[in-house]
C-alpha cells in the first residue's frame, strides 16, 4: 500500500499498476516519450521514490534504476518515537512503501549496492555490491542522497553509546540500546530533540536536553510561544541546558560524560544526536558546483551544472517564501516535491521551482505545535512586520493559541505558530497554502470556512486571529500616518 502522503495518481487498490487519470497526461507540456531512455536515482528515500514513481507514471517504458546503499526502503525518521510511544510495533512498519509495489510499477531496485563513483561525463556509475563494482549506464541522473548527520565538532561523537536516527540501521541499533538506558542526554532541543524527548518521556526514560540556543525549537518558534512547552517538560522532571554547546563526550566507570560549553558535567547510559543534519553530497562535491554548505547548486529546473543531473530533496537550497533567497529546508514535502518535479524536467516538461513554505507540527508532551513560514525574528530581517497573538477557545472550549507574522502595510501573511491540546495542525496546511497565494490577514479574516457543530471545529479561531489582526494592524498604520501629517 502506498502512503497516504503521495498524490491520489499514486494510489490504487491495485499496486500491481499505476493509476493514469488521462493517458494523454505525459504529453502534456511537450513531454516526449523515449524508449530507450534509462533514467538512474542514487537515493532510495522521500525524494527518490518520489521521482521513480513520477517518472513511470509519465513514462512507463522508460528504464528506471533506483539504486540504494541500506538494505532497505527509506522509512519516517520519527519511528523509534512511535515505537517507544506504542503507536507502531517496529520501525519497519513505517517504511514508506514496500519493494514489491517498486519492483511491479517497473521499476528496477537495486538496494544495499553501493555507488562509489559518478562519471559525469561518460554518463557511468560504478556500483559496488558484494565485493564486485559493476559499471550502470544512464542518460538521465537524479541526485538523491539526502542528508546525514555530522559530529566532527564534537570529540568522542564516535562513541558507541553516542546514538543516531537518521538511517534505518542506526535507528534499529539505537532502538535496542534505548529501551535498556535509564537515562538519555539529548543533544540538540529542535523538533527532532523535542520528538524525541517525548517519546523517550512516555517510555520512561530519565532526561537531559542540551540546546545550543535561547530557546527551544528557535528555528520554528519565538520564545514567548514555547514557554507553555517549556514548562511542561520541566514539570515532567527533563532538565535543560539552554544556551550550552556539546564539546566532548567519553565514557568514565560506565557513564558516559558529557561536557558543555560552561562546564557542565552531564551524566547519562546514551547520548542521542539531534543536530547537525547536512547534504550527503560529498560523493559528488567535487564533481558539480556546490555551495559553501556542501548543498548542490541547481537551477530553477533542478538541473545542476551538468545539465543531465538533477539533485533533490535534502541536497539543494529551495526558495523560501517570503526572504528572496535559497534556504536549506530538509523536509519530507520539500523531498517529495523536488522529487517529483525533477522527474518531470528529466522528461523534458520544464517545470519550474516555486517558492515554498517551511511547514512543522508535532504532538509534544500533551500540546499539538506547528510553525509556518517565518518567525518573527527572519521576517524582522527582510519586511517591516507586525505581529499579533491571538487566544480563543474552540467549539470544545479548548483555548487555541495563534501568533500570526504580517506585513505592516499590506497585511500579507509572512508566518504562523500555534499550539492547543486540540489538534490545530490541519490548520498549519491552510495557513502554508495563504503564504503561497499572498492572501493577506483580511483575505483570511473573510474566509469561507464549513461548521459542523458535531466536531470541534478550529478553522473559525485562525480566521478569528486573522480579523484580530487586521483590526488592530489597520489601526497602527492609520495612527502612523495621522501622525506623518501632523
Amino acid at each position: 500500500m502506498l502512503p497516504d502522503f503521495f498524490p491520489l495518481f499514486y494510489r490504487s487498490e491495485n499496486i500491481g499498476k499505476i493509476v493514469m487519470n488521462n493517458k494523454s497526461d505525459y504529453r502534456m507540456k511537450g513531454l516526449t516519450v523515449m524508449s530507450q531512455l534509462t533514467i538512474a536515482i542514487i537515493g532510495a528515500s522521500f525524494a527518490g521514490i518520489s521521482s521513480a514513481l513520477t517518472l513511470k507514471r509519465l513514462n512507463p517504458s522508460a528504464k528506471v534504476i533506483l539504486i540504494d546503499r541500506e538494505d532497505q526502503l527509506g522509512f519516517i525518521p520519527s519511528s523509534i518515537n512511535m515505537v517507544l510511544k506504542g503507536r507502531i510495533k517496529q520501525i519497519n512498519d513505517k517504511m514508506m512503501v514496500n519493494k514489491e509495489s517498486l519492483v511491479v510499477n517497473g521499476i528496477e531496485l537495486l538496494l544495499g549496492h553501493e555507488v562509489v563513483d559518478i562519471d559525469t561525463e561518460n554518463r557511468q556509475l560504478a556500483v559496488h555490491y558484494q565485493e564486485k563494482t559493476d559499471t550502470i549506464h544512464f542518460n538521465k541522473l537524479i541526485l538523491a542522497m539526502g542528508a546525514r548527520q555530522t559530529s566532527e565538532r564534537i570529540i568522542g561523537a564516535n562513541h558507541p553509546r553516542v546514538l543516531t536516527t537518521k538511517s534505518w540501521a542506526a535507528s534499529l541499533d539505537s532502538q535496542a540500546k534505548i529501551e535498556e538506558s535509564k537515562h538519555i542526554l539529548i543533544v540538540g532541543g529542535g523538533q527532532v530533540g523535542l520528538e524525541a524527548a517525548d517519546a523517550y518521556h512516555s517510555a520512561g526514560k530519565k532526561l537531559t536536553i542540551v540546546e545550543a540556543f535561547e530557546s527551544l525549537a528557535f528555528k520554528y518558534y519565538d520564545p514567548e510561544m514555547v514557554e507553555e512547552l517549556e514548562k511542561r517538560i520541566i514539570n515532567r522532571g527533563i532538565t535543560i541546558y539552554k544556551n550550552q554547546q556539546v564539546e566532548a563526550i567519553k565514557e568514565e566507570k560506565g557513564s558516559l560524560i558529557t561536557f558543555t560549553t560552561q562546564q557542565q558535567a552531564l551524566l547519562s547510559d546514551h547520548v542521542v544526536l539531534a543536530i547537525n543534519f547536512r547534504p550527503n553530497s560529498q560523493l559528488i562535491e567535487e564533481k558539480l558546483e556546490t555551495h559553501l554548505d556542501r548543498t548542490i547548486v541547481v537551477d530553477d529546473y533542478l538541473q545542476t551544472s551538468a545539465d543531465h543531473i538533477y539533485a533533490v530533496g535534502d541536497l539543494i537550497r529551495v526558495p523560501y517564501a517570503g526572504t528572496n533567497r535559497d534556504y536549506y529546508l530538509p523536509f519530507v514535502n520539500n523531498a517529495i516535491m523536488t522529487g517529483r518535479l525533477a522527474a518531470m524536467n528529466a522528461l523534458g516538461m520544464n517545470e519550474k521551482m516555486t517558492d515554498v513554505v517551511r511547514i512543522v507540527g508535532s504532538q509534544l508532551f500533551g500540546l499539538f505545535m506547528a510553525s509556518v513560514g517565518l518567525t518573527e525574528e527572519e521576517a524582522k530581517l527582510y519586511h517591516n512586520i507586525r505581529t499579533t497573538i491571538y487566544q480563543q477557545a474552540d467549539t470544545n472550549q479548548v483555548p487555541v493559541t495563534i501568533k500570526l507574522i504580517v506585513k505592516k502595510e499590506s497585511g500579507q501573511l509572512l508566518g504562523a505558530q500555534l499550539y492547543s491540546e486540540t489538534d490545530i495542525l490541519p490548520l498549519a496546511d491552510t495557513i502554508a497554502i495563504a503564504i503561497k497565494a499572498a492572501m493577506t490577514d483580511r483575505d483570511l479574516a473573510f474566509q469561507d470556512c464549513l461548521y459542523y457543530s458535531m466536531v470541534s471545529v478550529i478553522n473559525p479561531v485562525l480566521y478569528a486571529a486573522a480579523f484580530s489582526c487586521y483590526e488592530k494592524r489597520v489601526k497602527e498604520v492609520n495612527e502612523d500616518a495621522a501622525r506623518g501629517s501632523i
